[in-house]
């Protein structure tokens, strides 16, 4: 039986592609003792050397500067707009109504669970014990990460995680008096 030109060129072809899949894959086992790669990035660290961020692609991203809070200049105007993300949950009128959380009129400076009126979480009502006062520093880590701030409390935010953006709205909240 005698094979045509073009189905001995198809063979050949395939025989081709076998010793290159057996070389890579085998290679890569050789190397790597998997025959796929890992899915976690393997680093080397070399003393002396700056690593810089890097996106999926692998090029390199600028590290962003750290926030000083104590350079910064809130933005009350900016806080306000923030404030949106918290309206479908307080509202932050004088005498404003409470809604899923309580209304936010006066926070800044008053103690946690501010209004009477409202049924606050068991875990926040733990935290007045040790946090006086909703000032700074106490709403600055709350809004960076409620559940992290008051584990177990009835908030469902996930958080503000731009510490400029955070620092704005507090600004905001000082003016509500």
């Amino acid at each position: 039986m005698s094979l045509s030109p073009a189905t001995k060129t198809f063979i050949y072809a395939v025989i081709v592609a076998d010793l290159f899949a057996v070389t890579y894959f085998g290679g890569t086992w050789l190397l790597t003792g998997s025959i796929l790669p890992h899915p976690e990035e393997t680093k080397v660290v070399v003393a002396g050397a700056e690593t810089a961020p890097t996106t999926a692609e692998g090029t390199q991203v600028a590290a962003a500067p750290t926030f000083d809070r104590a350079t910064y200049t809130p933005d009350v105007g900016r806080g306000e707009k923030i404030a949106a993300k918290c309206k479908a949950c307080h509202s932050f009128d004088n005498g404003g109504p409470n809604r899923v959380g309580p209304n936010q009129w006066g926070i800044y400076g008053s103690h946690l669970a501010h209004r009477a009126d409202f049924s606050y979480s068991a875990a926040l009502l733990e935290k007045k014990a040790s946090v006086p006062v909703w000032d700074e520093a106490a709403l600055d880590a709350f809004l960076a990460s409620p559940r992290d701030y008051i584990p177990g409390n009835k908030m469902q935010f996930n958080g503000i995680k731009d510490p400029a953006e955070r620092a704005d709205l507090i600004a905001w909240l000082k003016t509500l008096k």
